[in-house]
């Protein structure tokens, strides 16, 4: 299972990701849409360890994500 609690991602002013949190089950098929400007790369690259969250937690299985 991945799950995000309260996960944030700012660049200077702008709110890319702003308290996001979610859980996704293990073998589950999800989908993430939005407007241009959402922050769905952006919560993308944070999830696969491409850019650090700024603040909130993350998990993958019982391993904390930091």
């Amino acid at each position: 299972m991945l799950r995000l609690d309260d996960v944030r991602r700012h660049f200077g002013g702008v709110h890319a990701v702003d308290g996001v949190s979610l859980e996704v089950e293990q073998g589950s098929i999800q989908g993430l849409i939005g407007p241009n400007g959402a922050g769905k790369t952006t919560l993308v690259n944070v999830i696969t360890g491409y850019a650090r969250f700024q603040s909130g937690r993350a998990w993958i299985e019982s391993d904390e994500l930091t």
